[in-house]
Parts: structure tokens; C-alpha cells; sequence
């Protein structure tokens, strides 16, 4: 929120507004309220969070990263269509979810320009709660463990580097790590500016999860040499883990500041409706 671009409304400039998106932005992983929580919403919402790219660079073994489907539709028919058939929801929709996430906010921006003096506050507030709530899923975009099919451990796949397949790997990585070692001063001179992307930015989003998914090795590199570990904090190697870390948090708020600045600027082309 510090590196939003300066044309965007100022209504997201105050400092109300950067406490509620900062505050939303975590809301998705609230949902997370155990085993006994609605199945049918839980299998739905859990498989946006990711996306399960092989060690080949494709999804389910039938979808490369890079020449993704247009839309989340397209992408399950071609998992389905498959030889064999891919069940979509086990590699997860993470691509999708970053970008409706950013259609949505462009469509609350046009209907924001084009609102009453009367109905802005509320439109402002619509705004506001929709980046919170997008911001979550490219954030998760950043996290090598959220785009891999190593996403806790190593798993069954070959091993040759003896990588760890502790299922506490994610959770240590992620919470316990940044929680610790990760401060916003770390991060904040890490970010790079806004950039206007394409008016939907599908081929964008790849190449971010693909520069995501290029940071698993290293990550697991890091983790075997003892860098995330949370006793200590002053060795070379733990000096490696928090700079990768600030760094994969960087190129999430990078991102969202260019999706946000597109979605600003894109806006202005979208007439409303009408719909009821």
C-alpha cells in the first residue's frame, strides 16, 4: 500500500483505506475455520488459493503454465478433456482467481467513475473490500510453495538432492518464518514500480507464476541448508532466507500495484450496464 501508483483515486490513498486493505488481505486464510466448516463452499474456495505446476512446467501433466486457457471454464474442460482425466479441483485455480480477482476491482472502478455523488461512498467501500480481498490471491501467487506440486515437502517424485519431506514445511516457511525474521522494512525498498499490463492480463499473471515457480528449488536449497530454521538468526544461510523472502513478498505487492494501476486505467474504457 505504500507503492500505490499516484493516479489512482485518492479515496485509496487515506490511511482508513490502507488499514482495511491491509487488514482484508489475510481475510481469505481466516475462512479457515476447520474441518467442520461447509463442504461444498470448502471445495470451492480452498483450490483458489494454488496452483500445482510439475516439475515439467505443466499442470496435471495436460496444461502448460505459460499457455494457460482463457478463462477458469476453459481451463477445466481441457483438464477433464485430457488423457488421462485431470480432476481440476486437485491442482487448484490460483491463475483464475488473481484474475477475476483484478476483473472485478476493474469493473468497481468503472462503476465507480460512472456513480453519483450520492452512491460514491458506497462504491469507495466496494472498491476498498474487493482489492483487500484480491490482494490475498497475489500474494499467494509469490509463495513458491503455493504454485508447485511440492507444495509440503517434496513428496513422491524424485529426490535425487535429498529434499525434505516434512509436512510442516509450508506452515514453517510461510507463518513461522516471515512472522519471525520478515519486517516491512525489509520488503519495502525490495518493491519495484507499477507497470500498466495488458487490459487482461492472463499472460502477465503467467509469467509471474512461472517466476514463482522458479524460486521452488531455491527455496527447498535454503531450507536444507538450514535457513529457515527459527533458532537462528544471525548465519550466513539464515541471512539468504530472509532476503529470498522479502524478496518473494516484494514481487507480490510489485504485482498488485501494477494490476491495481491497470485496473485503474483500463477502467475507463468499461460502460455500465444497466443490470439489475
Amino acid at each position: 500500500m505504500a507503492h500505490l501508483p499516484a493516479d489512482v483515486p485518492d479515496f485509496l490513498k487515506s490511511a482508513d483505506a490502507k488499514r482495511e486493505i491491509v487488514y482484508l488481505q489475510a481475510e481469505e486464510d481466516r475462512l479457515k475455520i476447520g474441518e467442520d466448516q461447509e463442504q461444498a463452499w470448502a471445495r470451492e474456495w480452498n483450490t483458489d488459493h494454488y496452483i500445482d505446476i510439475g516439475d515439467d512446467g505443466k499442470i496435471g501433466g495436460a496444461v502448460a503454465i505459460g499457455s494457460l486457457p482463457a478463462t477458469r471454464d476453459d481451463f477445466i474442460e481441457a483438464l477433464v478433456k485430457a488423457s488421462p482425466p485431470v480432476d481440476p479441483y486437485d491442482v487448484g485455480f490460483l491463475p483464475y482467481s488473481i484474475l477475476e480477482g483484478y476483473e472485478q476491482v476493474r469493473s468497481d472502478f468503472a462503476l465507480w467513475r460512472s456513480a453519483s455523488p450520492a452512491d460514491r461512498p458506497e462504491r469507495e467501500r466496494l472498491v476498498i473490500h474487493d482489492i483487500g480481498i484480491f490482494s490475498h490471491f497475489v500474494g499467494d501467487g509469490s509463495q513458491p510453495l503455493h504454485v508447485t506440486i511440492h507444495y509440503n515437502g517434496w513428496g513422491r517424485y524424485p529426490n535425487p538432492n535429498g529434499y525434505t519431506d516434512s509436512r510442516d514445511t509450508h506452515a514453517e516457511f510461510e507463518s513461522d518464518f516471515v512472522d519471525k525474521f520478515v519486517t516491512v522494512d525489509a520488503v519495502q525498498p525490495l518493491v519495484g514500480p507499477a507497470r500498466v499490463l495488458s487490459t487482461v492480463p492472463l499472460s502477465e499473471i503467467e509469467q509471474y507464476l512461472e517466476a514463482t515457480d522458479a524460486q521452488v528449488v531455491p527455496l527447498y536449497d535454503l531450507q536444507k541448508a538450514g535457513g529457515f530454521v527459527l533458532t537462528d538468526s544471525t548465519s550466513a544461510v539464515h541471512q539468504k532466507a530472509v532476503a529470498f523472502t522479502a524478496a518473494r513478498i516484494a514481487a507480490a505487492a510489485t504485482m498488485l500495484d501494477s494490476l491495481i494501476e491497470t485496473a485503474w486505467q483500463t477502467s475507463a474504457t468499461l460502460k455500465d450496464s444497466g443490470g439489475d
